[in-house]
């Protein structure tokens, strides 16, 4: 166990700042042999599990004043067990989604303790500051003067589904060793009142104090690159009006009419109720929805002050949004403003549009920008994938093989460009009717998109399709243009929940993203390589043709490795299964020397032939480009271009399965 090392601030009214301290894992195991042996240590270490029950009743006026009347002295030990108690390797604040420590991960950032300030009254017990850092509303009726303990965590973004588990974790463990060290006190045990029974977080986890705040606030954004030495390029490439989204988003469809501007919207305000920085564009120019579905009480558009041609988004109840219908009429562009006519341009004319609306659009600190897409597959759709670096894409659809097939070409065409499909939501799925029975108009139609996800994209399963039934309160809530996630009426529980269940797997899936990991959990997603375990998905690829031969980077929790592979084993192996690709000789040739000689792999991915008596082709200089998830492409010399999976890379790296 290796050391725990802390900021501590300590404010007395003039936020003097505290030294830096350390605790060792021999303090941790002397603290717990004394208190096994009834040694009297003051502030000791103490695990949840080992000490006596103290009451939820225990007065929360004397926690505050015992914190009051902690010398310096006395709060670092406070904090070093606080610390110690958080990173136990059993019983610590582990996050759910990443299965790590927090301090591990860097999200600790102080502790500190408020003398004599303004602190909550008891209200659900539960510090619960977000964002602004400061735990509760100052000033307010529900706050009194006391001393608090304020413990301040920064997250990469607001928008984590198990956020609150994580406050209220972290909040018990607190409030535990508070009790803890006013037992062990002898001007405050009398306020504790304890019972014979072990203290154990899961079961009693709530015993809380309003004097113990847990405030947690976000970083600031930057955009997403799957490879961080292409960051500044990137920013400089969005322009000062996206360098701090952190996601690009695609909501599309191969179809119109199929419900996708209705997802888009409710999406975006479901993430922002997770706590998300949202944004939401609506890119469809050709007819702009998002004018209907939603009605802001400023509909204006104000230009912006960061640059000349650069305008403001509209804010609406949490989340900032544009659309050609939000621009005025004067602008001269085809179809804008909300009574705008037919939108008549041509491709280029229609890119450029989209490309003026995203990059002169200030769009600030955002967690994820939700792009509303047109349907098809045309010219925005490419501008869009070339102007971004797109997070990954949610299709939507409805049932039926038909429209399966369908979504299989939407799929198909943004894995080409290197965008992940997280989702696919199947709206208008079924109904049910007033005498309690569902009913199927379009036949139990996930058989069929489960079937197409398993020849297009394996990284989805059944887990990644949402569907929707056809609703008259979603039909409503558009119709009054306040979005159904929005308005939140209480006859639409069920459309509700699978909102939630969508927002919370694509929040998981870019949350994970960012870590340059994925929740693919299938027997391709890792291999080992000597005793360490390597994910597959942040692999990275690069290419030397100078020395002609690639280099594979593969990143684990423990740290990373590097393996060169020479371009002539990368050329002969199967691009999907990660093996060496069989040799076939042409039986029918008379000469040994005439014969041709081809590569295959197990399901004919990049096959090639050359003649047995001429040289192998030349394959150097060759490139190579991301394809999202899957893997990457390798365009080689002879014009040749093969696809290799990630798994197929990390096994040509010397990687073997890990069960």
């Amino acid at each position: 166990m290796c050391a725990f090392t802390s900021l501590r601030h300590h404010r007395d009214g003039g936020g003097r700042l505290g030294r830096r301290t350390k605790i060792s894992a021999a303090h941790i195991l002397s603290a717990r042999e004394d208190a096994q042996n009834n040694v009297v240590n003051p502030f000791g270490i103490t695990n949840c599990r080992n000490v006596t029950s103290i009451s939820s009743t225990a007065d929360h006026n004397s926690i505050s004043s015992f914190l009051g009347d902690l010398s310096p002295r006395q709060e670092v030990n406070l904090e070093k067990n606080i610390l110690a108690a958080i990173s136990h390797e059993e019983d610590g604040v582990v996050d759910p989604i990443l299965k790590s420590n927090i301090r591990s991960l860097g999200w600790m950032q102080s502790i500190e303790f408020n003398k004599n300030g303004p602190i909550a009254s008891i209200g659900n017990g539960v510090g619960n500051g977000v964002g602004n850092g400061n735990g509760t509303e100052i000033g307010s009726a529900n706050t009194r003067d006391g001393s608090s303990l304020n413990i301040n965590l920064r997250l990469p973004t607001m928008m984590h589904p198990h956020i609150d588990e994580i406050r209220e974790k972290i909040h018990s463990i607190a409030t535990h060793q508070i009790l803890s060290a006013m037992k062990q006190n002898q001007n405050h045990a009398t306020n504790v009142k304890v019972q014979d029974a072990d203290i154990d977080t899961d079961t009693d986890a709530g015993i809380y104090s309003s004097a113990v705040n847990v405030n947690i606030s976000a970083s600031k954004p930057a955009p997403f690159v799957r490879n961080v030495e292409e960051q500044d390029s990137l920013i400089k490439k969005l322009g000062p009006g996206l360098s701090n989204v952190r996601h690009f988003l695609a909501v599309y469809s191969c179809k119109g009419g199929v419900g996708k501007s209705t997802v888009a919207v409710n999406l975006a305000y479901e993430l922002s109720r997770l706590g998300g920085r949202v944004g939401l564009l609506d890119v469809d120019v050709y007819g702009p929805s998002l004018p209907v579905l939603v009605n802001p009480d400023d509909p204006e558009v104000r230009q912006s002050t960061i640059g000349s041609g650069v305008v403001k988004p509209i804010e609406h109840k949490g989340v900032k949004m544009l659309s050609l219908g939000f621009v005025s009429p004067s602008s001269g562009v085809p179809g804008s403003g909300i009574s705008g006519g037919a939108a008549v341009m041509r491709g280029p004319m229609a890119s450029r549009v989209v490309s003026q609306l995203l990059k002169g659009t200030e769009w600030g600190d955002l967690d994820v920008l939700v792009l509303d897409m047109p349907p098809g597959t045309g010219d925005v759709q490419l501008t869009i994938c070339q102007d971004l670096e797109l997070s990954g894409a949610i299709s939507v659809t409805t049932p039926s093989k038909l429209a399966a097939a369908d979504a299989a070409k939407g799929i198909e065409m943004f894995t080409s460009l290197g965008v992940p499909t997280l989702a696919i939501v199947e709206n208008m799925s079924y109904f049910d009717c007033e005498g309690g029975n569902r009913h199927y108009p379009f036949g139990k139609s996930i058989k069929a998109s489960s079937d197409m996800l398993s020849e297009k994209d394996s990284s989805l399963t059944e887990s990644n399709i949402f569907q929707f039934p056809i609703s008259s309160k979603t039909n409503e809530a558009n119709d009054k243009g306040v979005p159904l996630c929005l308005d939140r009426p209480k006859d639409a529980s069920v459309e509700l929940d699978i909102f939630n269940q969508l927002s919370t797997t694509i929040a998981r899936e870019l949350f994970l993203m960012g870590h340059g990991r994925s929740s693919d959990t299938s027997d391709e997603s890792s291999v080992q390589i000597g005793s360490d375990i390597f994910n597959v998905t942040s692999l990275q690829l690069s290419v030397d043709n100078d020395k002609k031969s690639f280099l594979v980077r593969l990143f684990s929790d423990s740290g990373a490795t590097q393996v060169q592979i020479e371009g002539d084993k990368l050329r002969m192996w199967d691009p999907k299964l990660g093996e060496t690709m069989e040799v076939e000789e042409d039986s029918e040739s008379e000469s040994a020397e005439d014969s041709m000689v081809t590569h295959t792999s197990g399901k004919g991915r990049g096959a090639h032939s050359h003649d047995r008596g001429k040289d192998i082709p030349k394959l150097f200089p060759c490139k190579i480009e991301k394809k999202g998830r899957y893997g990457y492409a390798v365009e080689w010399a002879d014009r040749g271009t093969i696809i290799y999976s990630m798994y197929s890379l990390a096994r040509a790296a010397g990687g073997v399965p890990h069960n």
